[in-house]
């Protein structure tokens, strides 16, 4: 089985809709249709970063005491959330859409915009957070390198030695 029918088999059977059920673009996949192709865009490349999390992580318990696959976050907090806001805040994003070089600091609204706020707690929010780390390194690797070094040295770790994704994908 090849890694991208993998993928489809993760996220668009049936038997698998409870994998990421709290993710917000795991919801919009039976809409992908309506979007237009940069949104439609960001939310593949955001459930890819799930997939590469999953594929590519380290055995861990989740909030369930279940065991999941994960790219080990410690350290990476500050950098995951600052990567999180700055991509995902609906108020900062719409500022930058007149003006793109808002600065994040310039009002309270363009700050602290994390998945819990969008109904995700725990192994749901961690998973959040790197999945939209590992899309904003499949789309611009030398904006993570440069806001978040050391979620883009942790990501090319994981990723680059793992058999079954480098031979198709690796971060330099």
């Amino acid at each position: 089985m090849s890694i991208f029918e993998d993928f489809e088999i993760q996220f668009f059977f049936a038997t698998n809709k409870k994998l990421f059920a709290r993710c917000p673009c795991r919801q919009e996949l039976s809409h992908l249709h309506e979007f237009d192709e940069v949104s439609a865009h960001h939310v593949l490349c955001h459930m890819l970063g799930h997939f590469l999390d999953l594929k590519t992580g380290q055995p861990a318990l989740n909030d369930s005491n279940e065991i999941i696959s994960a790219i080990d976050q410690d350290g990476l907090d500050d950098e995951l959330r600052y990567v999180y806001n700055d991509l995902q805040n609906p108020e900062l994003n719409a500022a930058r859409r007149v003006d793109r070089n808002v600065d994040p600091n310039d009002r309270l609204e363009f700050q602290n915009f994390e998945p819990e706020q969008q109904g995700c707690y725990g192994a749901d929010a961690r998973a959040e957070l790197m999945a939209e780390s590992i899309r904003a390194c499949l789309l611009d690797p030398n904006y993570l390198k440069a806001v978040a070094p050391n979620v883009a040295a942790r990501i090319r770790a994981a990723v680059n030695p793992n058999p079954e994704i480098n031979r198709i994908l690796q971060f330099n």
